[in-house]
C-alpha cells in the first residue's frame, strides 16, 4: 500500500500542473486515527475571491494508514483502493437560474464520471432564501494505479476542463454578481 503522505504529494503535484491549489489540509480522527487529505483549488486565471472552486479529498482508514507505514509486503486482506472525491462548488450568482442546465451539459459531456448535482438551501443574513449548488463525483483508484502518475494527471486535466467550461458559461454573471457591488453607481 502506498504511504498516505506519498499519495498526498502525488495528487498535489498533479493538481499544480493544471490548477491553483490554495489550501491543503490533513485531518486525523482522534480516536480511530483515520486520515483524510483535502485540497482546495481553482483555475489559475481566477483571482480571489474564488467564485468557482473544487475540493479533492481522499481518506485512509486506520488499517490502510498502519499498513502504509509499517508493512513492506503485500497482504491480501488490506483494501488497497481509495476513493478520490471531487466536489465542484458552483458560483452563487444573482439572477442566474440555469444551474440545472449547466449541470446537464456537464453530465452529458462527462457521463462516465456519473456526476451528481447537490442543491443546498439556506437563509442569507438578510433572511432571504438562497441556494448553492455543487457537482460531486468520485474515482476509485487501486492497486498499481495508485503509483501511476498519469492517472492523477488525467484526473486533474479533466477537472480543469470542467471548471473552465463552468467559468466560460458563467463569467458574465459572475462579474455582474460578484464584482458589481464594489463599483460606484453615482455616475
Amino acid at each position: 500500500m502506498i504511504r498516505f503522505e506519498e499519495l498526498q504529494m502525488r495528487i498535489m503535484d498533479a493538481a499544480k500542473n493544471y490548477m491553483d491549489v490554495y489550501d491543503m489540509a490533513t485531518l486525523v480522527e482522534q480516536y480511530s486515527l483515520n486520515k483524510e487529505s483535502r485540497l482546495s483549488m481553482t483555475l489559475p486565471e481566477i483571482k480571489p475571491p474564488y467564485p468557482i472552486t473544487a475540493t479533492v479529498s481522499f481518506s485512509y482508514d486506520v488499517q490502510q494508514t498502519s499498513t502504509s507505514i509499517y508493512f513492506e509486503e503485500e497482504d491480501d486482506e488490506i483494501d488497497e483502493a481509495i476513493e478520490l472525491d471531487i466536489i465542484i462548488s458552483l458560483p452563487f450568482m444573482e439572477g442566474y437560474n440555469e444551474m440545472v442546465d449547466l449541470y446537464e451539459e456537464i453530465a452529458n459531456e462527462y457521463s462516465e464520471l456519473e456526476p451528481v448535482l447537490v442543491k443546498k438551501e439556506f437563509y442569507r443574513k438578510d433572511l432571504v432564501d438562497a441556494e448553492e449548488y455543487e457537482i460531486a463525483y468520485s474515482y476509485v483508484i487501486g492497486g498499481e494505479e495508485l503509483k501511476d502518475l498519469q492517472v492523477y494527471e488525467d484526473i486533474f486535466f479533466e477537472l480543469s476542463n470542467i471548471l473552465r467550461m463552468i467559468y466560460e458559461r458563467t463569467k458574465f454573471f459572475i462579474d455582474m454578481s460578484w464584482y458589481r457591488e464594489h463599483e460606484d453607481d453615482s455616475l
